[in-house]
């Protein structure tokens, strides 16, 4: 059974986050292990951020390509050609596990009333042509901007035609959305507009000593935040505002290692956060 969590929840990951490794196909895969982590939580958004640990020109190279495989894992299959031409950054794609989320269908046959991604092909005045999944082009009534992904409700199926309307449902996950905002972190939140913010660092205060306060203010709002440093250090910005409530909470408390990666710190705390929000 598939359940969607209604209050808006997003992650942010620094630019640096990769920086540890220059081999593409381990760049890939651990892109890779965030991607399938924010399908298994629900997460809406995922923002990438400027933790101004690299320079810039690497740091914004490092956002686009994060940005890519991110947005090349939330296509569903069947629109990936279509969307991502051939290049090199995507060389390694293979390696990459499936989502394997309601938006991601393996039934190459729909029926009327599921939804579908699909891709906008051309137009006409009468509508649109849109790639489902199918063996044939779907149209719909209104006229969309060409080459680019929407949501759509199948409403009719027939030998001659089928057609759909831009539509997504609201009681399943529906993947994420993906920005590079190359800016400092606290720039970056006005993307999400929280009333809720986490900041993660191991010196912030441990999770079961304010298991209680974090639950009932999590219960209160409605747009989570959810910050991750990088490689080389916590979090630097100060990121208080009266915009917002805001947490810093050590999700791994007496950690057995000297450090821990984004990556790892990311399935920890979403971990954590799923328990507390169900």
């Amino acid at each position: 059974m598939w359940i969607m969590y209604k209050k808006e929840l997003s992650v942010f990951i620094p630019n640096s986050f990769l920086n540890e490794s220059t081999d593409l196909k381990v760049r890939t895969y651990k892109v890779g292990i965030i991607g399938r982590i924010l399908a298994i939580f629900n997460v809406h958004n995922v923002i990438i951020y400027n933790d101004n640990q690299i320079s810039e020109n690497e740091g914004e190279k490092n956002g686009e390509f994060i940005s890519e495989i991110l947005r090349y894992m939330n296509t569903p299959q069947y629109l990936r050609k279509k969307v991502f031409p051939i290049k090199s950054e995507l060389k390694h794609v293979g390696i990459l596990p499936p989502l394997r989320t309601p938006h991601h269908p393996v039934d190459s046959h729909p029926e009327v009333g599921d939804y579908r991604q699909g891709y906008t092909v051309k137009r006409n005045k009468r509508g649109t042509f849109v790639d489902i999944g199918m063996d044939r082009l779907a149209f719909c009534k209104e006229q969309l901007s060409v080459n680019k992904i929407f949501s759509f409700k199948i409403d009719k199926i027939t030998k001659k035609e089928v057609i759909v309307t831009p539509e997504q449902p609201d009681d399943v996950y529906w993947g994420y959305n993906v920005f590079s905002s190359n800016k400092s972190l606290k720039n970056s939140l006005k993307l999400t507009k929280p009333d809720l913010v986490i900041e993660t660092t191991r010196y912030g205060d441990e999770i079961n000593s304010i298991y209680e306060k974090l639950h009932l203010k999590m219960e209160e709002c409605n747009n989570i935040s959810i910050l991750f440093g990088g490689p080389y250090s916590s979090i630097e910005d100060d990121v208080s505002s009266s915009n917002w409530n805001l947490f810093k909470i050590n999700t791994i408390p007496d950690q057995g290692t000297k450090t821990v990666r984004t990556e790892e710190a990311v399935i920890a705390t979403l971990s954590l956060i799923n328990f507390i929000r169900f």
